[in-house]
């Protein structure tokens, strides 16, 4: 899609005799700019897909959980590895990279990366683990759990995950997280009274503590679900979790500026 003029055309074609009522394939993704390929959370298939950005062919398939007892959210790349989130179960999985993003010859190439206890999956229904951004040395990471609000920090060699403290509290169901140097835009849709908007907190340097500093909105925002930064601007899709699609459903892209933030006050 071009970012000025809104013009975009289909990537991916949807799966052969896709059903709306039962099936969902393809959840959370991002780019590796260094290969140009083009990683997909594959939802409760247990997978991960792999295309090239330019022309949606797709290049490869993984196996990161059995299918149907899992749900496959969302993904962060660094230097050596993609990190998928596990919204039914307390994990995360690795999947190795080589020089220049390089990928694995072999399907089953993931590891499993158990949480520690201080990340609850409170709700054997979704959602826990969703949303997902990494520091740029890749040494660490920060999980969004959905249902209860929370942000952990996690070293993604071990596990160990630690609650972020954030003051004042997050609130609402915790969607998809963008990082800009030192601070999260937490994407919340709205599922009760309050706004649709995306929650704004600034982290301390250990990562362990943040202040919610506000949040961004606007009146086109509907189920505010993912985002990407460029310059200013965080481009979020809206993915209209309360109507049900059909062929002729519209679907946009809001563009906020990052500086815009509201105070709740």
């Amino acid at each position: 899609m071009n970012l000025r003029s809104g013009e975009g055309e289909v990537l991916v074609p949807a799966e052969p005799g896709f059903d709306l009522f039962t099936d969902c394939y393809k959840l959370g993704m991002r780019v590796d700019r260094r290969s140009n390929y083009l990683f997909v959370a594959g939802c409760q298939n247990g997978n991960a897909y792999v295309f090239d950005a330019d022309s949606g062919e797709e290049l490869m398939q993984y196996q990161l959980a059995p299918e149907l007892s899992t749900v496959i959210n969302d993904l962060t790349i660094t230097r050596d590895a993609v990190y998928f989130t596990d919204s039914f179960q307390p994990f995360l999985y690795r999947l190795p990279l080589g020089p220049g993003g390089r990928l694995p010859a072999h399907a089953d190439a993931a590891t499993v990366i158990p949480l520690s206890d201080d990340f609850i999956n409170a709700d054997p229904f979704c959602c826990a683990g969703n949303g997902i951004v990494s520091t740029p040395d890749g040494k660490t990471l920060v999980v969004g759990h959905s249902n209860n609000a929370q942000l952990f920090k996690v070293d993604p060699a071990t596990g160990d995950s630690v609650e972020i403290i954030v003051d004042p509290p997050l609130s609402g169901f915790l969607d998809g997280i963008a990082l800009h140097d030192n601070v999260l835009f937490i994407m919340t849709p709205s599922f009760g009274p309050e706004p649709e908007m995306v929650q704004v907190v600034v982290l301390d340097d250990d990562l362990l503590t943040g202040q919610r500093v506000g949040f961004l909105t606007d009146d086109s925002l509907d189920g505010v679900a993912s985002g990407g930064i460029f310059g200013d601007s965080i481009y979020v899709n809206n993915a209209r979790y309360f109507d049900f699609p059909q062929p002729d459903t519209e679907y946009w892209v809001t563009r906020l500026n990052l500086f815009d933030i509201q105070s709740d006050n």
